[in-house]
């Protein structure tokens, strides 16, 4: 690991001209907020739970303001072992908080720490971008920040930093930005190239602390790596495709090769490609492969990967595991063939069920465990429960369908008026569809399904005998649950309930979850409260510090 290195200059001679002393640097935080309410009993993410490793985001945007007069700084509240005051001290910090948002997931919980920071910090800037911060620029801006970043971010926020720095009131030329003035929202009217990839600077990861992450896959850090961006499939279900105008766009394989090499030369044993379609060009990733073996880097990652990048090129499987990869977690969504059709999955086959087990079985020969990420399709009552376990998947991960704005499905759902609720937020615990005669979508998830799976023969042996990866997805959900049943506060019972009651509607179930969360009395408690107990608690509010220790070093 780089450490910090210091210079023995010796007593100061007195210098008869002094030079002024230069401006104190201005001071980022960029903030994966700390989780101060929950989905509860089940988190709102469960697989970044399971799955520990860093965002990309925010290492690319401090590169992109290196050569600015400024201290950056990285907290990700997710994992970070800081009290309640540590977090308020870092808000305190800051002349400008950044923070990527992009699910209706966290939407509340972000504006929360929003309006915490505002309580105690009131003169800090505060900018959003992300996939939601895109779908809703003047939802955020009302929310209380001062700035939206719309679409790919560097451009526009070094830009942004700059007419900072210098003191600007107006932003009408800092691309693809939306801002408060006054009371009034502002759009700038340029909008910014696409980053260049190959000559955008490598990931400035120096101060990030990244103890907390990893699957015990090496023993080195881990980290993320972006080899592309954008994804061309046409699935209605995801706003990801339309966030890129349904295109994907790479780096070369040796600008790749160049980062995996720095990270490695810091510490980093382990990592994961952050693409939503690694794969999805099947020469260039096959390429990148070949040389991550030819370098001899012997990294151990994983991936999001479609199962029909390995079911057309057999030799894929063989050479991802050659190159490092241990896990990878496919969007299967269904084993419905009609269903995968209907909502332009893309998937050409006939028996998908045939196809998938294929597929599993040539990633499993060669050791890679497969995260199966499953949708449950919008009906009236609970679907019907198919345990895929086994059979095209490792573990098992299953959501309720979503309508996220900016997706096609939440345009079809809109245009017809069956959607069951204001999208800005959302939880597990409500649906977001209506469905046959305005009846509201019923969840397919069943606690009793969980535990008959986890309980089955094929878990039991991966939580005891299985590889580290394995044993962590059998594991750490166990941990997940009994966390939240020792933080347990009577408000998340109360939310819970109301989520669950059959005498309100959906948006009546979340205006109250909103406002029992953004209520100013809640919000001065924080502010001025010692510690804190919720769903996490046990993780990251019982420790005091997490300044000290290891980090990468600034790589050039």
């Amino acid at each position: 690991m780089g450490g910090y290195v210091t210079a023995d200059l010796g007593k100061a001679e007195p210098r008869p001209h002094a030079e002024p002393d230069p401006a104190p640097p201005f001071k980022i935080l960029f903030l994966h907020p700390k989780t101060l309410v929950d989905s509860w009993p089940v988190p709102v993410d469960t697989l970044g739970e399971i799955v520990k490793f860093p965002s990309a985001v925010y290492p690319v945007l401090a590169a992109t303001i290196k050569h600015l007069a400024v201290e950056t700084r990285f907290l990700d509240g997710y994992v970070a072992r800081i009290s309640l005051p540590d977090y308020r001290a870092r808000l305190r910090w800051a002349d400008v908080i950044a923070i990527s948002c992009m699910s209706p997931l966290k939407a509340l919980d972000t504006e929360l720490t929003i309006k915490l920071a505002r309580e105690v910090n009131p003169a800090v800037r505060i900018v959003v971008g992300g996939n939601h911060a895109t779908a809703w620029p003047e939802r955020w801006i009302d929310a209380g920040v001062d700035f939206v970043v719309t679409g790919e971010g560097e451009a526009a926020f070094r830009a942004l930093i700059e007419a900072l720095i210098g003191g600007a009131t107006r932003f009408d030329e800092v691309p693809n930005l939306c801002w408060r003035d006054g009371e009034t929202f502002q759009r700038s009217p340029l909008r910014a190239e696409p980053t260049d990839l190959e000559a955008a600077p490598i990931p400035d990861w120096s101060g990030f602390d990244l103890r907390p992450y990893g699957l015990g896959m090496s023993r080195g850090f881990a980290a993320a790596v972006e080899i592309s961006r954008g994804c061309p499939h046409r699935c209605d279900f995801c706003n990801i495709n339309t966030f890129w105008s349904y295109k994907q766009r790479y780096k070369s394989v040796d600008k790749v090769i160049g980062e995996l090499q720095a990270l490695k030369a810091a510490g980093v044993g382990e990592f994961i490609f952050t693409d939503d379609n690694f794969g999805g060009d099947e020469r260039k990733t096959v390429a990148l492969l070949k040389e991550m073996i030819n370098h001899g880097l012997d990294l151990r990652f994983g991936c999001f990967l479609r199962g029909d990048t390995v079911h057309r090129n057999p030799d894929f499987a063989r050479l991802a595991h050659q190159a490092g990869m241990r896990f990878c977690m496919m969007g299967i969504e269904t084993l419905d063939a009609e269903w995968l059709k209907t909502h332009r999955k893309g998937v050409r086959a006939y028996d998908a069920i045939a196809m998938y087990n294929k597929i599993y079985r040539t990633l499993r020969a060669q050791g890679i465990f497969v995260v199966g990420l499953f949708i449950i399709p919008a009906q009236r009552g609970k679907a019907r429960y198919v345990r895929p376990t086994g059979i095209v998947c490792d573990y098992q991960f299953t959501a309720d369908l979503v309508a996220l704005r900016g997706s096609a499905l939440f345009e079809q759902h809109a245009e017809a008026d069956t959607v069951s609720k204001d999208m800005f937020y959302h939880d597990w615990n409500l649906s977001s569809i209506l469905v046959e005669d305005g009846a509201e979508q019923r969840s397919g998830k069943s606690f009793f399904h969980t535990l008959r799976e986890n309980l089955s023969l094929h878990a039991l042996r991966q939580a005891f005998a299985g590889s580290p990866v394995a044993r962590r997805f059998r594991w750490r959900p166990v941990w997940i649950l009994l966390e939240r049943a020792v933080c347990t506060k009577l408000a998340d019972v109360k939310r819970y309930r109301v989520a669950r009651s059959k005498a309100l509607t959906m948006q009546q179930k979340q205006d109250y979850a909103v406002a029992s969360v953004l209520d100013p009395g809640h919000i001065a408690r924080l502010a001025r409260r010692r510690g804190l107990l919720t769903p996490l608690g046990l993780r990251t509010s019982l420790w005091t510090r997490a300044d000290h220790g290891h980090s990468v070093a600034a790589q050039d």
